[in-house]
């Protein structure tokens, strides 16, 4: 006979936390189901230096406030598990940790869990396994020389676990950025691979982005209010060293070659596109757009920032000459659903929903970057996201 819950949660980071956390103030019976550990992710894919993006203040979760003594500090990734630790334990989380989800399904009125320790049948499923599931690495990847090293993002640690040599960086979101950062911190000759990017100050009269970005309504902004229909970049911030701005200009400054897009290989070439100005261009665009609107909002002025001097054009860049060794893709990463047998995705495997909520009875989402808001995947707005997925839930199951 199988086990039966009104709600099965699969995911144990702060997406499926929060989610319990919501799900026991209505009285729902739920299990949580982590394939490895709580905050997994936190523990074994984030590289040995890394620091929580944003103010300490912002680990805060519903029904835990934050209760250090340096709200304005960066948290080492270390200190997230801890949190989510704490919080898992605060709220009484139901979490049975090392059981992998095999497959779930819409079956009759109820949805099956299959797990390799058994079956679970539920009202409603929340999938809150976030949105880091597979290493996306480009099929150029394929084309380059044998013998060359290379990894994703995903599994760095540090400098030191790189052979010898000059490194290739593939991409300048969050990832890409720091990690080209650090290992020119490190005396590593870094060339780095740019794509779209937005560019913000750390802080600015006094207070961090995030409070800015909140005020100015950034937070709240939706798919509907994208410019032109596609996600707007990724905005570079750092808590490494008490927090600092992140400018890939200023990285050239410190030795980083900045290139183009990587559009092919032939040989040991790299053929690159010549977008590596009109990237660059259009951070400083945005950064120029975001210090306008502080100041006008806090009634002060700020020098406006000098114009640069353009980076070089370069249509290619030789392996062997460059003395790459190492090439580190910083290139996202896809969904992997496929335990989940439901027609919810549309062609390119995103998640169809609204605000988590699927046209498929009883199915949900939680956790994913712009789910509902610019700040929705994040600790800022993961407590109300998951009180609307909890709040259409309870409205929609048999009582």
């Amino acid at each position: 006979m199988s086990e039966h819950h009104d709600v099965v949660v699969i995911g144990g980071g702060q997406a499926g936390l929060v989610a319990s956390h919501e799900l026991s103030t209505r009285g729902l019976d739920h299990v949580v189901l982590e394939r490895d550990r709580v905050a997994e992710r936190w523990r074994t894919s984030r590289w040995d230096s890394l620091m929580f993006q944003f103010p300490n203040r912002v680990l805060a979760l519903p029904g835990q406030p934050y209760q250090g003594s340096a709200p304005d500090a960066f948290a080492h990734h270390t200190e997230v598990v801890r949190v989510l630790e704490r919080y898992a334990a605060l709220v009484a989380a139901p979490v049975r940790e090392h059981t992998r989800v095999i497959s779930a399904h819409r079956d009759g009125h109820r949805w099956r869990v299959e797990t390799h320790n058994g079956v679970i049948t539920s009202s409603a499923v929340v999938v809150a396994t976030g949105p880091f599931h597979r290493a996306r690495v480009p099929g150029v990847a394929g084309q380059l020389p044998e013998g060359l090293a290379q990894m994703h993002a995903v599994d760095y640690r540090n400098a030191g676990q790189l052979p010898d040599g000059a490194v290739l960086v593939v991409g300048s979101g969050a990832s890409g950025a720091q990690i080209a950062e650090e290992l020119a911190g490190a005396g590593r000759t870094v060339h780095l691979c740019m794509n779209r990017h937005r560019r913000v100050p750390r802080r600015l009269f006094g207070r961090d982005v995030t409070e800015w970005l909140g005020e100015l309504g950034f937070m709240d902004r939706t798919r509907a209010d994208w410019a032109d229909g596609r996600m707007p970049p990724t905005v570079l911030v750092t808590g490494v060293d008490g927090g600092h701005d992140v400018d890939l200009r200023m990285l050239a400054g410190r030795g980083v070659t900045l290139l183009g897009r990587l559009t092919g290989v032939v040989g040991n070439t790299l053929r690159l596109a010549d977008d590596a100005e009109p990237l660059l261009a259009a951070a400083d665009q945005m950064y120029d757009d975001f210090v306008r609107a502080v100041s006008e909002r806090a009634g002060e002025s700020v020098p406006m920032r000098s114009p640069s001097a353009p980076v070089p054009r370069r249509p290619e860049l030789s392996l062997r000459d460059s003395g790459i060794s190492t090439v580190i893709w910083a290139t996202g990463y896809d969904f992997d659903h496929g335990w989940l047998r439901a027609p919810c995705f549309d062609a390119n495997g995103n998640p169809t929903q609204r605000r988590g909520v699927t046209d498929l009875p009883g199915l949900y989402f939680l956790g994913l970057h712009w789910m509902h808001t610019f700040g929705s995947g994040t600790f800022l707005s993961l407590g109300d996201d998951a009180a609307y997925v909890a709040d259409h839930l309870a409205g929609a199951l048999p009582r």
